[in-house]
């Protein structure tokens, strides 16, 4: 990739991203890993949302071209493999206790949702007092105890004491934002320098506007019309991300090995 003329950042990288989905897909079966089936599920399930991620932005190649290639939406899919990734790597680090955390916690999820859709029926609004309550009597309204009881059997697993000394609930499975994992699993750096810029994507932050920015003789212009290093940069970023996951799994699952991995940059 060193020294790689313009002209080749976006072929190079769309036949390493292709070659590593083609990798990906290549198992049908995995046999159970020893942490136990639930561990082999999801890390089976991350492995086809990133092969699927992957193969969502070689399809937006294939059908928008390069000039017309939506970047922003790149950006988010890409985000994703690294949120997957940092999240399976974490995991990995003790298996069957973070794996049943991480499942358990949709339990948090649903109470969560439920408790809010229940606050916001009793809005000013009438239109949005409605439409809470269409919802929670299509979702909420005959799961209201058993949600609360799976929620009370589970919430010790995620409280935390605050500074003022009160119980709070996680906000995530972890209760550790995306860095932490980040740093407790060795990705600090493409935290710092990828998922930072990814992110400016995801919230909609003037660096994203900037990607888009063109200078003309009577001022400034923001045009949506993408630059051959703006797409070769989001199939960069994604088959990073994958080609990390890849070889998490490889390691896991004993599918494959890191050279293996490493020749689809070679595609």
């Amino acid at each position: 990739m060193i020294g790689l003329a313009e002209e080749e950042w976006v072929p190079y990288h769309r036949r390493a991203l292709h070659a590593l989905t083609a990798l990906g897909q290549s198992i049908k079966s995995v046999h159970p890993h020893s942490a136990g089936h639930e561990y082999t599920s999801i890390m089976s399930s991350f492995l086809v949302h990133n092969v699927s991620a992957a193969k969502s932005l070689l399809s937006l190649c294939e059908n928008m071209g390069t000039d017309w290639f939506p970047v922003a939406v790149g950006y988010g899919i890409a985000r994703t493999i690294f949120e997957v990734d940092v999240t399976a790597h974490y995991i990995a680090l003790e298996p069957q206790e973070r794996v049943s955390q991480y499942i358990l916690f949709e339990h948090i999820l649903n109470k969560k949702a439920m408790d809010a859709c229940k606050r916001h029926r009793r809005s000013d609004d009438p239109l949005s007092r409605e439409a809470m309550d269409n919802e929670w009597r299509g979702k909420w309204e005959q799961r209201e105890h058993e949600i609360d009881k799976q929620y009370e059997a589970v919430k010790a697993l995620f409280t935390k004491k605050r500074r003022d000394g009160k119980d709070c609930i996680f906000n995530n499975w972890s209760g550790k934002n995306i860095r932490d994992l980040a740093t407790a699993t060795g990705h600090e750096a493409a935290y710092d320098i990828f998922y930072s810029k990814l992110s400016s994507f995801t919230h909609i932050d003037v660096l994203s506007a900037n990607q888009f920015l063109r200078l003309r003789p009577n001022g400034l212009t923001f045009t949506q019309r993408a630059t051959p290093f703006h797409v070769g940069e989001v199939l960069h970023d994604a088959a990073s991300f994958l080609t990390c996951y890849l070889r998490l799994f490889g390691t896991q699952f004993d599918v494959w090995d890191d050279a293996a991995v490493s020749a689809c940059w070679d595609a």
